[in-house]
């Protein structure tokens, strides 16, 4: 998701290559942040694990872990897009990061999410803190806009594969371990995988979890966010197509976007849009069943 601020950077007085987005000169201790949670949980599993309250809280926290990442990169992506078409809004404002705080949206982070899993939806997802993006500065619009906005997407696809190549290989790995013990799976990312009695047990826990949860998220949160709705992402691409005349009217129904989104959510029309996202999760399924045994 992209939003938009009237802020002009001035991108002609200097070669935009000699510049390096802050993501590529970050300190690394915001890379253990997203450590931290896996790591922890798998310290906690171990006593967690005989009791399934706790240990369902354990893989929500996880979950959760997983979605925000997934989200961060998201807008990361965003951003990168902006700043190699010639926007530095996003730069100027402390955005091509993975600091965590720096993308935190109050109720696309906490209240959305948390409010699904409490209705127990079923469907979950979320968002980060919108990049900013000034449309006035890209050097070629509506290319550089569709390209802009569909960068997080394709991220959200792109970390879904890895995640999904990630799951074969610790499979195969697991199956050569464990030959005679069943691969414990679980495609809903918010309800605990059955272990079996094995050595390192919450390596496994945590690590399959992690690996099917990222590749579940992403795939939805990138159909998510292709849906033509404002203020998705898929908005933002029709708009770019659109003639000059149907802009603005788009643009009227843009600030109603928010609220359309929270009638087609209570209506569970969204859902039929999900369809896609589910085909692919089967496909995942289905490979990920083949190579377990």
């Amino acid at each position: 998701m992209i939003g938009t601020e009237m802020r002009i950077s001035n991108v002609s007085s200097f070669p935009l290559h000699s510049i390096t987005p802050d993501v590529f000169t970050m300190k690394y201790r915001f890379l253990f942040v997203w450590l931290f949670i896996p790591i922890g949980c798998g310290l906690l599993y171990p006593f967690v694990k005989d009791n399934p309250q706790f240990l369902e809280w354990l893989t929500i926290g996880l979950g959760i872990s997983i979605l925000f990442f997934s989200v961060v990169i998201h807008e990361l992506c965003h951003g990168l897009a902006a700043y190699w078409c010639g926007d530095l809004t996003a730069k100027d404002a402390g955005r091509l990061t993975l600091n965590p705080i720096n993308h935190i949206s109050l109720v696309g982070t906490l209240i959305v999410p948390l409010a699904l899993y409490l209705t127990r939806s079923s469907m979950l997802f979320g968002w980060a803190k919108p990049v900013p993006f000034n449309p006035l500065n890209v050097r070629q619009h509506p290319r550089d806009q569709v390209m802009i906005a569909i960068a997080g997407p394709l991220a959200n696809f792109t970390l879904a594969y890895l995640f999904f190549n990630f799951m074969l290989v610790a499979v195969v790995i697991f199956k050569g371990i464990y030959p005679e013990t069943a691969v414990p799976a679980t495609w809903d990312v918010f309800s605990p995988l059955a272990m079996p009695d094995i050595r390192f047990e919450a390596f496994w826990f945590v690590l399959l979890h992690v690996l099917s949860a990222g590749m579940v998220l992403n795939v939805v949160l990138g159909v998510f966010n292709l849906i033509p709705f404002p203020p998705l992402d898929g908005s933002w691409i029709v708009k770019a197509l659109l003639p000059k005349r149907a802009v603005t009217v788009f643009g009227k129904v843009q600030q109603f976007g928010f609220i359309f989104l929270i009638v087609a959510m209570h209506f569970h029309l969204l859902e039929v849009l999900f369809y896609p996202a589910i085909l692919i999760i089967a496909l995942f399924q289905l490979i990920a069943g083949f190579y377990s045994g």
